[in-house]
């Protein structure tokens, strides 16, 4: 164990809502952490199982825990807002409902994240009985430094694998309300200063069900390509103007999202995007850097509305 004298407290922020399926083995797996000088700060969002006695049960056993009990459910991205502002540490680590940590994870990410604001470990997935999957997840490159712009298309950084410090949340909170995925925006803060680090350890397990907020069991299609991918531009679109909007980036690299956003929001006018394609071409590698295969998405992305629904008839 690493004595509580030596080192700072961390806050571990973990939301809930409806997870006493698999709390337990979560719960057990961050309060039995190597590094012991941490509070546990969990956020329930309106749960209507039995999650809430369980938090308070293991918050009578253990001083370290608080437990906050929303009055109207927030979802998760604004729940995972207000446990980081609840949080007394100097850092943070974000903890998902439904996930296993590793004894030594907090101290494996305090050890290496330096003078960085954000670390993320690597993360095997296991099913919905703990069985390790033969896969990886997130199926992207991992990045590092200063990368912002690679982090808008996709991301490598998850939720619960990160340990990141408080002093970078006054930049990051103001906007996190209207970003997608908090921990995609807070790679993005992080990385837009050079201060995101990947570290090479696997130090938790990563449980995939039918109930994940990101990773999903695949159900069959039920509609057109051009819609799902239509749907999925626009998502991105709004993404990036919240981006903009946050006035987050440094300037070279705002002022090179606006001129990738004129370009990528064409999808829906066009049957295949040149000037897409022709702006990656220059910028592949700035865009582009979390796929392994670069030349292969360039072409996918590049590919219009109007594509999709006249290919469908060849």
């Amino acid at each position: 164990m690493i004595s509580e004298n030596a080192t700072p407290k961390i806050s571990v922020a973990m939301c809930t809502y409806n997870g006493e399926r698999f709390l337990v083995e979560q719960l057990d797996s961050i309060l039995n952490q190597t590094y012991q000088n941490i509070e546990l700060v969990i956020v329930d969002d309106c749960s209507t199982d039995g999650t809430v006695a369980l938090l308070e049960g293991y918050a009578q056993r253990d001083q370290r825990i608080r437990v906050i009990r929303n009055h109207q459910n927030l979802g998760f991205v604004q729940n995972f807002a207000k446990a980081m502002g609840e949080c007394r540490g100097e850092l943070i680590a974000l903890a998902d409902q439904d996930d296993i940590w590793f004894p030594e994870k907090i101290a494996s990410l305090y050890h290496d994240i330096g003078d960085n604001w954000l670390i993320y470990s690597e993360i095997s997935p296991v099913d919905s009985t703990g069985k390790l999957l033969n896969s990886k997840f997130p199926k992207v490159n991992r990045l590092e430094g200063h990368c912002p712009l690679a982090l808008m298309l996709n991301n490598c950084v998850t939720g619960h694998a990160s340990l990141l410090r408080k002093e970078m949340l006054p930049l990051a909170m103001p906007a996190i309300s209207d970003m997608p995925y908090h921990d995609q925006w807070l790679a993005i803060v992080a990385s837009s200063r050079g201060k995101l680090k990947a570290s090479d350890q696997v130090l938790s397990y990563y449980r995939q069900h039918d109930n994940n907020a990101v990773w999903k069991t695949k159900g069959k299609r039920t509609e057109a390509k051009y819609v799902k991918t239509l749907r999925e531009v626009e998502r991105v679109c709004k993404f990036m103007r919240s981006v903009l909007d946050s006035e987050v980036l440094l300037d070279s690299d705002r002022a090179l999202l606006q001129e990738f956003y004129a370009c990528y929001s064409r999808y829906d006018k066009v049957f295949y995007n040149f000037k897409l394609r022709r702006f990656l071409k220059r910028h592949g590698d700035t865009f582009l850097a979390l796929f392994p295969q670069q030349e292969k998405y360039r072409r996918r992305i590049c590919r219009g509305k109007w594509y999709f629904i006249l290919v469908a008839f060849w």
